[in-house]
């Protein structure tokens, strides 16, 4: 199947395959001979070199992230595109790639990527929702999807990243044998500012949903809200946005 960028409107042919790498930030082929678009995201410097290992061999390496697909919607299911211009794309078959960050879909059996994301207000298929949002992270300036674990004014994210990609020793060229370590880290999206991470702690929640620390503090002793898991802090933003619409 050859892979093709568009730009909602216009088509055209990319003529190389994405060269895979780990990354610190930026689910299964329908079809293994299926490639991907080529990507724009680089890695960071912090990026993880699974090629070299540092020396280790791989069972020795601590691996952070939990093995699995690279891919968020492995069987293709239906889903809706809205744009920021409040026109609406429905019935694309559509997935999302971690590795890569970008949106595809599948048209005339080609695998097709959104080439100019930022004109997206949301993708939605499988019970999923992504945006594309502009974040911080590590004092640089970033864009990438999201998915929305909890919507409203204050919107929890949570970005999904590759942190290890481990070929097969004997078979390293063979990319169906790969093998991927997905981390997640989630992210607050308040109104006017950057997307910022948020850990799962009563701190980091404090410091980032400044506007009610009394109630806040008060929900967290009444209600026993550790802020110890994404639920947790899931609860924890919904209630905060309460308390913004009834201020």
């Amino acid at each position: 199947m050859k892979t093709t960028v568009i730009m909602f409107l216009s088509v055209f042919l990319v003529a190389s395959a994405i060269k895979t790498y780990s990354q610190e930030i930026s689910g299964v082929q329908p079809d293994p001979k299926a490639s991907v678009a080529k990507s724009n995201v680089s890695p960071t410097k912090d990026a993880y070199n699974t090629k070299t290992g540092g020396g280790l061999p791989y069972e020795r390496m601590e691996l952070k992230g939990v093995e699995g697909t690279i891919y968020i919607g492995d069987e293709w299911p239906s889903g809706t595109v809205m744009l920021r211009d409040g026109k609406k794309i429905e019935d694309y078959m559509l997935r999302y790639d971690i590795l890569a960050d970008q949106m595809q879909f599948i048209s005339d059996k080609d695998t097709l990527a959104f080439a100019s994301p930022k004109e997206i207000s949301s993708v939605s298929f499988g019970g999923h929702t992504f945006i594309y949002e502009t974040f911080q992270c590590e004092n640089t300036i970033r864009q990438g999807y999201f998915e929305i674990i909890e919507p409203g004014s204050n919107k929890l994210l949570l970005k999904r990243l590759v942190t290890y990609e481990l070929p097969d020793a004997a078979n390293p060229d063979d990319k169906d044998a790969t093998r991927y370590f997905i981390d997640e880290c989630y992210f607050i999206s308040s109104p006017g500012k950057l997307a910022s991470k948020v850990m799962c702690n009563r701190k980091s929640v404090l410091t980032l949903l400044n506007e009610h620390n009394d109630e806040i503090e008060e929900y967290l002793r009444v209600t026993g809200n550790k802020v110890k898991t994404a639920d947790d802090l899931r609860k924890v933003v919904a209630y905060y946005n309460a308390l913004e619409e009834n201020k």
